[in-house]
Formats: C-alpha cells, structure tokens, sequence
C-alpha cells in the first residue's frame, strides 16, 4: 500500500487516501477532503512564516511570504486534485473490470446451459423423427435382411407376371418373407420364393367372414400400406359389385382380418366404407379413424330374447281355443235326436169306483 492509499474502514479494501467514499461498498470513508489538509498546511505555513520574517521588514517580508504560500498552495492543490482524479479513474476502472468479469461469468454459464439444453433437445427430436421413420418405412431392418439371389429371383418373377398383364402389389425380397403378391384376373396370387410356389389366396378359406363373389369380379383391388406390413384388400362380395368387403392381410403371418363390408371408395391416404345405416373411415393402413363399423352395428341391433318369442307362440294359439267361436257354430246345427226330457204322466186304473159324500149332520 502506497503513501496515496489507504484501507476503508468498512471493507477494508486500499482506496484513495481523499475519498469520500469507498468505490467499492459505497460507504461514507469520513477521511479529510484535499481542502482541509490543505488548509491546515496553509495555516502553519502562515505562522512559520510570521515568526522567521518578524526580524525583516514587515510590509516587503508579508508582500513575498504571501505570494509564496499562495502560490505553494495552488501547487499543491493542483497535484492533490490532479492525484485525486488519477485515483479515481483508477478505481472506477477496478469496479468496472470486476463488474464485468461477474457479469461475464454468468452470463457465460448461462449460455452454457441454454445452449446444452437446446442440444438434448435437438437430439430428442432427431432420435424420435429417426424411429418414426424407421417404424413407418423399416428400411433399416429390410435391407439389412435382403438375401441377394432371393432377390434377384423375384425381380424375374415380378417381370415375367407383369408381361402377364398383372399388376405387382408388393415385392418382399427379404429372408423373413421372401415373397411376391400381384393381381390377375379378380385374384390375389402370392410367389414364395422358398419353394418356388405360386397360388391364388382363397379369401374365404383362410377367414369365414370373408365373402368374395369368385364368379364375378373378385379381389378388385389390393394396397400395399405404407408401413409395409399389411395389404389392403377389396373384394366383391355380390354381382355388380354393390357391395364390397374391406379385409387386411397380414404380410408375415399371412393371416386375414375382416374390416368391413360395404361400398368401398378408395380416398386419399385411407378408404371409406358406406353400407346401411353406417359409415366408415379408414387409414392406409388399415385403421380405423372415424365411423362405425357394420360388425359393430351388428353388435349393438337389439337382439330377440326366448322369454319373448314363448309369449308370441302363447299369444298366437289363443285364437284357436277360443270358446264363443264354438258355441256360436253350435247354435246352427239341429240335432237329430230329440233330447229334450218329456213329463211323466200316471197311469190309469181299470175301475173307478165313486163313493158319495154324507152331508147330514151326525
């Protein structure tokens, strides 16, 4: 600590020996300003020179002496102020600099945390658009899974069919499946790679609630979904196409789920299904988005119960045993036998004899 220094009495950190108050906690110093040691050095300047120069003359040695300590004073006025600002400048820069440096600090971790934030969380949504993508497509299993000659092998097949006038539904070159589904003639074929098979899916065989009019138009229509995992079938279930059933076939399994019956129209990205008294909303895939289904209208039509129909039979041999019906059929037929009782009448004796009445007194 320099002579121009000195420790505040409150924090005790080394600030100008003049100031007022501290730069640093902003609390009164109550150190002596430049004016008053200033005016306490000019004083005994005074004096001093009063009692040296008292020999010489007075008027020539006061004119000199007071010249002298003025201009002494200004000097060191000056250099004291000059010293105060030079200090102060020098404080102020401390405060800043600390200041700074605080501000900088948190607003360096700050960043530092908005900024790893904002970094998770990009990768959360990448991570989840990247799965959702995966689930949609699985590209990532498929073609991982793709046996070459496999492959190759549908590929010449999917050409041979398609010189045929069939229409390729979907291409399954993969170990899993390894299969070929196209369209011919009202029928869904399947080529297996694995035994070299190729056959026609009978609908009602593998699910009885499917109904397909084999002798008319047939699977009109099938749809590979965009998650590739099943196929959307439309097939006829009466002539003239009227009505239609809505299945899906499960492309590993192979198993058919009945969806819906109906006048099936196809619409972008899903079908809709209008029957009597319903109505329908599928996705691509399959699912259902909106609507009620004809199995679920079957569900909930009132259904007889056994108490009911014994009362109806009860109610309808009623008729039959009534009586007045008889009676009445009666009246008109006359028997032919006449059953009425008849009165009985006394027989007669042979011989009356009359005898006469005494009417005299006794």
């Amino acid at each position: 600590m320099s002579d121009k220094t000195i420790n505040c009495p409150l924090c005790g950190k080394a600030i100008y020996r003049y100031a007022q108050v501290c730069p640093y906690c902003k609390g009164e110093t109550k150190f002596r300003s430049i004016d008053e040691e200033g005016s306490e050095d000019s004083e005994y300047s005074e004096d001093s020179e009063y009692s040296e120069d008292s020999e010489y003359s007075e008027y020539s040695e006061n004119s000199e002496n007071s010249e002298y300590s003025e201009n002494s004073e200004n000097s060191e006025k000056h250099s004291h102020l000059s010293e105060y600002l030079h200090q102060l400048k020098e404080d102020t820069a401390k405060v800043k600099q600390e200041y700074n440096e605080k501000i900088g600090r948190k607003y360096s971790k700050s960043t530092i945390a908005i900024g790893s934030v904002i970094v998770v969380l990009s990768l959360i949504v990448l991570g989840f658009f990247i799965a959702v993508q995966l689930m949609n497509r699985q590209t990532f299993f498929y073609d991982n899974s793709i046996d070459r000659s496999v492959k190759l092998e549908i590929d010449s097949v999917a050409n041979e069919v398609f010189q045929r006038q069939a229409n390729i539904v979907a291409k399954f070159p993969d170990r899993k499946r390894h299969c070929l589904y196209y369209l011919k003639e009202g029928k869904l074929y399947v080529y297996d790679a694995s035994d070299k098979s190729d056959r026609a899916l009978d609908l009602m065989a593998m699910n009885p609630k499917a109904i397909v009019d084999e002798s008319g138009s047939g699977v009109l229509n099938a749809y590979l979904s965009p998650n590739e995992k099943y196929i959307i079938i439309i097939a006829s279930r009466m002539s003239g196409n009227k009505e239609c059933g809505l299945y899906r076939l499960e492309t590993e399994s192979r198993e058919l789920e009945f969806l819906d019956k109906g006048r099936v129209a196809p619409e972008k990205g899903g079908y809709e299904v209008s029957g009597t008294g319903h109505t329908a909303m599928y996705d691509a895939s399959g699912e259902k988005i909106s609507g009620m289904s004809s199995t679920e209208m079957e569900q909930l039509a009132p259904k007889p119960e056994p108490t009911q129909t014994i009362r109806r039979e009860k109610t309808e041999k009623k008729p039959e045993e009534r009586r007045p019906v008889q009676e009445s059929v009666t009246e008109h037929i006359t028997p032919s036998v006449d059953l009425a009782p008849k009165p009985v009448v006394p027989k007669v004796p042979e011989k009356i004899t009359i005898q006469p009445v005494n009417t005299q007194n006794p």
